[in-house]
């Protein structure tokens, strides 16, 4: 069950175009452009889902490092795990940046699960932004905070990719 705040915080932003409907969560993901961050190399995405946005940096580096928001659940967690495997290539280099999550439910502890055993595997070398008590208390709560790299702020997960 989804706690009562978990309400869409309205439409997403930038320009949308395209058929009646898309740049519409209920019609699924849709990518927007949005702002240059710095040290860019890439465009960055933002895919608005059900309760959940990802905005992703390509940094010059090599890393990607993905800002998740909203809820990340039931409805949103396929969506996350879509993404990784459509935009994060074998092996890849990621920061995935937990901060702007209100709730953590069962399917996106799931998702986490499976990036560890990906990074176990060697596809991938990752570390995760978590230093809020809604994102972190899940993870110890499974055990996952032992598993899973978890830093308290971006400069220290890009040091540790």
């Amino acid at each position: 069950m989804r706690p009562s705040h978990s309400q869409d915080s309205g439409p997403l932003t930038g320009p949308t175009s395209g058929p009646s409907g898309a740049g519409d969560p209920a019609f699924g993901p849709a990518l927007t452009p949005a702002g240059t961050p710095h040290e860019q190399t890439g465009p960055v995405d933002t895919v608005g889902t059900s309760g959940m946005r990802i905005e992703a940096e390509r940094r010059a580096d090599g890393i990607v490092h993905a800002r998740v928001s909203g809820e990340l659940d039931l409805l949103s967690a396929p969506d996350l795990r879509k993404w990784i495997h459509e935009e994060l290539p074998a092996p890849a280099r990621l920061v995935l940046d937990l901060d702007g999550v209100d709730f953590l439910g069962s399917a996106g502890l799931s998702v986490l699960a499976e990036l560890s055993e990906q990074a176990a595997g060697d596809q991938l070398n990752w570390a995760i932004v978590a230093s809020t008590r809604v994102v972190l208390r899940p993870l110890e709560a499974t055990g996952l905070a032992e598993q899973i790299p978890v830093h308290d702020g971006v400069d220290s997960a890009v040091s540790a990719v």
